[in-house]
């Protein structure tokens, strides 16, 4: 929704600022509504509720100051530190229980509760953002047809559009019992789509809750809102909550407003305590001030002359500093490792203080910002952005063209958008009448960059020729698949479906239904890629949802000996058996390893010639399924996607040796594809739930 600065009052009280984006203050509705939302939550007042101080609503840029609460978010504790104690998620459920008690008695319904609108500090839980997530609800559904908000922590009635009470924020507050207690969110992550489904349909997995937190959160978890208990049935149910303090299962990362005198406890150097005045590694700062040029100054932005920010805080700007991202969704620097001085600005005749490093978050509607984690490698922020990329959220597909000039992206209406990498701006639209109008799954350009094809999520591949902006070749039904690769020479063409099929294409043939080669995977297809040779393909399958002994594995089919009967291939020559299924495969640029990513954080390296694991590549910070990954060119990185934005390896090393960060919020798998330009020069990161895509330097690029 905007952008969050930590300023201080005349009298020197820390507030955070959130200042609109411009995109919402420019819609009437929006500013109606967040208008009424405001004012309701101005009267809200608990022991467990951060309060709203100020506010103007008519400025060019509307605002709202909120009090700052030193202390990391919940989602923060939980990646640093892990689950809470069974007596603290305890705790902290009735706490936050009793928070929704005071919102929903000043008639306001959250709507967008999740672990990092939960702030952990030392008197307990302090739940903020409450109610504002509606006021965008007015512009996003009627441009898309969706509703605002986190999906892993949606209702059911929410998702369906139906009448959202205060029900649906007692079902987020059964995701949240979850999650503190195990780490693991109720019904999965992975893409949108999918965590919707096991909403809707699917009974949520608690298993490693403990009792009785585990009975309190499925009763909260029911389908039926009528079937959920209100929050005094929660705190009841809760029982004492004992004497175990929230904060205390996580002292090291509490922490004060910065220029406050106070120390946080546990020493200094512990992980997610602040460094002492001036220790932390310039590089960490990313996008805040280059090396060694010292603090950036802010530049205020100007102030409307009619409507200027009163009685109390009023925000101030980031500097810009050279190779950063000027765009709505800059670099984050991080706070809890990075003090600083302040600096005095005057708008509209009121003092405040604004601190030189703010903390910068862009947020959904009703989100916040939090407080970015005490990263153990090298943070790294994006050198520029693109989109958004479509009207709704969940786009999925990206490409670099072999000249590294253009990135594809798909988008949820069907259609792939060509952007002009240099200037950041979007060029043609592949689509409109021509488009299948399901959601894009991949893009893929042919090595000569005059051919894009694109998959749908219901199956259909789709040729379009780059130059004449115009559709060439529509496989679909039992020939299409959800996954597209390639050959090294542009040739040939593979696809891979649900239906367990894996096809082998003529690129260039007239006959454009005509196959060349079928192979039977035995699993849904998750991916496929030729070798940098071209003379094996590889195909990847799930088999998770088959009731018999699933048959999860990589095969690798031999196309340069095969058989000229479409339907008369032999069996794969080597056959890797991994025991989970393959959400993502990637060949090394020697074409002696292959990568794969799955359902356990981890990524595997496998010998090509023998199918023996290699290597098992694990790390707290990787996103808890890994759908896609890629190598570096030169084959000396690997990209993942990983709770805080990419995750790169050192390929040699087998550790990770940064992170590629886009905001300061960071939850699993937000990173739904990436991928390296052919020179190595870029990598891009494609952030489908904020429908941007993020590019940064390849730091390890050889000069």
């Amino acid at each position: 929704m905007g952008r969050v600065y930590l300023g201080r009052t005349p009298a020197g009280s820390a507030v955070a600022v959130k200042v609109v984006h411009r995109e919402y203050a420019g819609d009437a509705s929006f500013r109606k509504r967040f208008e009424q939302e405001v004012a309701a939550a101005r009267r809200v007042q608990g022991l467990y509720t951060v309060p709203v101080v100020d506010a103007d609503l008519r400025a060019e840029e509307p605002w709202l100051a909120t009090a700052y609460v030193p202390g990391p978010s919940l989602q923060h504790a939980i990646a640093e530190s892990g689950p809470l104690a069974a007596d603290a998620a305890l705790g902290l459920t009735a706490r936050v229980a009793e928070a929704l008690q005071s919102i929903h008695a000043a008639d306001v319904i959250h709507r967008d509760l999740k672990p990092s609108n939960i702030i952990l500090t030392a008197e307990g839980p302090k739940v903020i953002d409450f109610g504002i997530a509606r006021a965008a609800d007015v512009t996003a559904v009627t441009a898309t047809g969706m509703r605002t908000g986190t999906p892993a922590y949606m209702a059911p009635e929410y998702i369906r559009g139906q009448d959202v009470t205060e029900a649906g924020d007692v079902f987020a507050l059964g995701v949240i019992a979850g999650f503190a207690a195990t780490g693991r969110l109720a019904f999965g992550g992975g893409s949108d789509h999918s965590v919707i489904y096991r909403i809707l349909e699917q009974a949520p997995d608690l298993d490693g809750c403990p009792e009785p937190l585990r009975a309190i959160a499925a009763r909260c978890l029911e389908k039926d809102p009528e079937r959920r208990p209100t929050p005094a049935q929660v705190i009841a149910q809760c029982g004492p909550a004992g004497t175990t303090g929230i904060a205390d299962a996580h002292t090291r990362t509490v922490v004060s407003p910065p220029g406050s005198g106070r120390v946080p406890p546990g020493p200094l150097d512990a992980p997610g305590s602040p460094s002492a005045p001036g220790s932390p590694d310039a590089e960490t700062r990313t996008s805040m001030s280059p090396r060694g040029s010292g603090p950036a100054a802010p530049v205020p932005p100007p102030a409307p002359a009619a409507h200027g920010p009163a009685r109390g805080a009023a925000p101030g700007g980031p500097a810009t500093p050279p190779d950063a991202d000027t765009s709505s969704n800059p670099p984050v620097g991080d706070l809890l490792t990075t003090p600083a001085p302040g600096l005095p600005v005057l708008l509209s005749g009121v003092g405040i203080l604004v601190l030189a490093v703010v903390l910068i978050a862009v947020y959904l509607p009703g989100s916040s910002p939090d407080r970015g984690p005490s990263l153990p490698y090298r943070s790294i922020g994006p050198t520029a952005s693109l989109g958004p990329t479509g009207k709704a959220r969940t786009a999925q597909g990206m490409a670099f063209s072999p000249d590294g000039k253009t990135l594809a992206t798909g988008n949820s209406e069907g259609e792939v958008r060509l952007w002009n990498v240099a200037d950041r701006k979007a060029g043609a639209t592949l689509g409109g009448r021509d488009s299948v109008g399901f959601p894009t799954h991949e893009v893929t350009f042919s090595p000569d960059g005059k051919t894009l094809a694109a998959t749908s999520e219901t199956g259909s591949v789709t040729m379009w020729d780059v130059a004449k902006h115009r559709r060439t070749r529509l496989l679909d039904g039992v020939n299409g698949g959800e996954t597209v690769a390639f050959s090294p020479d542009g040739t040939l063409f593979s696809t891979g479906s649900q239906a367990r099929s894996v096809y082998l294409w003529d690129t260039n043939s007239r006959k454009k239904d005509e196959i060349l080669a079928y192979y039977d995977q035995e699993a849904k297809v998750t991916g496929v890629a030729f070798s940098p040779d071209g003379r094996t393909l590889a195909s990847a399958g799930d088999d998770s949802e088959s009731n018999l002994t699933p048959k999860h594995s990589v095969r690798l089919w031999d196309v340069a000996h095969r058989d000229p009967e479409p339907y008369g291939q032999d069996g794969p020559r080597v056959t890797i058996s991994p025991a989970q299924g393959v959400l993502s495969l990637a060949f090394s640029p020697d074409g002696k390893t292959i990568a794969t990513g799955g359902y356990d954080g981890k990524v595997r390296l496998w010998d090509v010639k023998t199918g023996h694991q290699r290597a098992a590549l694990s790390d707290s910070l990787i996103a808890s399924e890994v759908h896609h990954l890629a190598f570096s060119p030169d084959g000396k990185t690997l990209a993942t996607p990983s709770a805080y934005g990419l995750l790169l390896w050192n390929v040699a090393t087998r550790k990770p040796r940064a992170i590629l960060s886009a905001s300061a919020e960071g939850t699993g798998n937000v990173m739904q594809d990436v991928g390296f330009s052919r020179d190595g020069r870029l990598i891009a990161g494609n952030d489908s739930e904020h429908r941007r895509v993020y590019l940064w330097k390849n730091p390890y690029r050889a000069r």
